[in-house]
């Protein structure tokens, strides 16, 4: 007997990142660069575990409130004022989340209505595009690599229309690598001042940025604040993917509302991870080391791989490489399994971040170095089987 379920879910394309890891599952010996999962994971383990342990021992690992931890949201609150200059109050404007998958959701199914729009900077991380049309919403794309990854007044505002709810900012942005800079955050604002649209601004990836450029935030503009939402957590920065812990920042008249929708996805976030999240905000020299290690990785692939392709996007954030594949006579889908059977090395190709086929793959660099090198020297050797 077959019953009907919800049509947006059917709609729902399942992740091709994690269809691309499964794959590559398959075979023995592969270098895999799918996943955003850093491989540095154990110096964070190794700074907090002695605290930590502590912490599970005296403390009572329960449900935490819904909102999360004080003490957690508390020194969030207080590092985001000290390192980004974002004043938001412990007690009503933040949310600990599962991970900033799960603020993404939270967020999104507060705002949206059945027909909302919300523009996209495309290339974009595939949650964003699935979790708009889940809740009725339809993603309007703004192309990055036909704007030669720089934003256009005119062509931003044509995106606009009555139905525009929201807008998604992601810098540095996954896949690409792009930074937004100042005079393109200043665009951005300009076209969206004089409209009630929502800011989303996720910005997982802020601490990661190379050769000192910086990595402003629309929360710089004070007259967007009632309107604006901050999506941040640990997966990166701090190497704590497994954990799943993320937060929302965001204003108080809202706030209470996609708590609510937040208690219904999860209850609340896990205490434990919480509490490793707490130990880790006391160790700021984590995202430093980290930090060296992606920018080594990102030299490094990006000068040995940018003779053998059409096009590299040069990351200035993030820890990503953009290769445009499209001049080798195959799609991107068609270069990655290649890629994986001929050389058992994996990515990811660009129909996971795009509406079409662009002729992009996504490579991963947040891996130990000597994993890269071996990675690199299969792909130098695939390059030159075609």
């Amino acid at each position: 007997m077959k019953i009907k379920i919800n049509e947006k879910a059917n709609l729902v394309k399942p992740s091709i990142i994690r269809q691309m890891k499964a794959l590559a599952d398959t075979y023995e010996n592969v270098v895999d660069f799918t996943l955003g999962e850093p491989h540095v994971f154990h110096r964070t383990y190794e700074v907090i575990k002695e605290s930590f342990n502590e912490q599970i021992i005296q403390n009572h690992i329960g449900y935490s409130n819904h909102y999360g931890v004080m003490e957690l949201r508390e020194s969030i609150t207080q590092y985001c004022k000290e390192h980004y200059h974002q004043v938001y109050d412990a007690s009503c404007e933040i949310i600990i989340t599962t991970g900033v998958s799960e603020s993404i959701s939270a967020v999104l199914k507060t705002i949206l209505e059945e027909d909302d729009e919300v523009i996209l900077f495309s290339p974009a991380f595939s949650l964003y595009n699935t979790n708009i049309e889940m809740y009725g919403g339809k993603p309007v794309l703004y192309d990055m690599v036909q704007n030669e990854m720089k934003i256009n007044k005119e062509k931003l505002s044509e995106l606009i229309t009555s139905k525009t709810k929201a807008i998604l900012i992601n810098s540095p942005c996954n896949p690409t690598g792009k930074v937004f800079s100042k005079e393109e955050n200043q665009i951005i604002y300009e076209c969206i001042k004089d409209y009630p649209i929502f800011v989303i601004s996720d910005e997982i990836y802020r601490e990661i940025v190379f050769d000192g450029v910086e990595c402003p935030s629309l929360s710089e503009y004070e007259d967007l604040r009632d309107r604006l939402f901050i999506l941040n957590g640990f997966s990166k920065s701090f190497a704590m993917t497994g954990w799943r812990l993320g937060y929302v920042l965001g204003p108080k008249e809202y706030m209470p509302t996609i708590a609510v929708v937040h208690q219904n996805f999860v209850a609340s976030a896990s205490t434990i991870s919480q509490y490793a999240a707490l130990e880790a905000l006391k160790h700021p020299e984590l995202t430093v080391s980290i930090h060296e290690l992606y920018q080594a990785n990102r030299n490094y692939v990006y000068e040995q791989l940018k003779p053998y392709f059409n096009h590299v996007v040069k990351p200035e954030g993030a820890f990503y490489l953009y290769l445009d594949v499209s001049n080798y006579g195959l799609t991107s889908s068609e270069f990655a399994i290649e890629l994986l059977k001929e050389q058992r090395v994996a990515v990811v190709p660009s129909l996971a971040f795009e509406a079409t086929d662009s002729g992009y793959v996504r490579l991963s660099y947040c891996c130990d170095f000597n994993v890269l090198e071996e990675g690199v020297r299969r792909i130098q050797n695939f390059r030159k089987s075609l």
